[in-house]
């Protein structure tokens, strides 16, 4: 997007770029659709190599952008190695976007176990059977680990 696509109404909301991002997302939210709170995420590995993926924005405020991952995952493992990170939204019916980078804090654990609770059973029966960034056996081992954890853990 280049400057002279902004509004005036969106240069005066400029000094505040966290309201003028919640505006644009909420936009966005009306816009898009599929996913207004995708967002391309980048990191880099230990040889330097830059890596990108979707991830989904779970909250902003002026501390920043929240997403969560899972350590143990190629994305958890870069970020835990330089902790450093890039973001970049695009909302192409707005013609937007907004790039983000800068250092990473690892948010507490009761906030990460406060949105894992959040998510439906079997996502998170799904993130507990997959093996993160690894390949896969085979279907049938990802089926028989997701039968274990879905016995192991029944409705309750």
């Amino acid at each position: 997007m280049s400057e002279t696509e902004l509004t005036s109404g969106d240069f005066t909301e400029a000094a505040e770029p966290f309201r003028l991002f919640a505006t644009w997302l909420e936009d966005a939210t009306k816009s898009e659709p599929n996913d207004p709170n995708g967002v391309a995420l980048a990191t880099v590995d230990a040889d330097g190599m830059p890596d990108v993926r979707m991830v989904l924005l779970k909250g902003f405020d002026e501390s920043g952008f929240v997403f969560y991952t899972n350590f143990e995952s190629a994305k958890g493992r870069e970020i835990l190695g330089s902790m450093k990170a890039a973001m970049c939204f695009h909302w192409k019916s707005l013609r937007r976007q907004v790039r983000v980078r800068g250092p990473v804090e690892i948010v507490s654990d009761a906030e990460a176990d406060a949105y894992y609770a959040t998510r439906p059973r079997g996502s998170r029966i799904g993130a507990w059977a997959s093996k993160q960034s690894r390949p896969l056996e085979s279907r049938f081992a990802l089926e028989k680990a997701v039968a274990e954890y879905t016995a192991s853990y029944p409705l309750g």
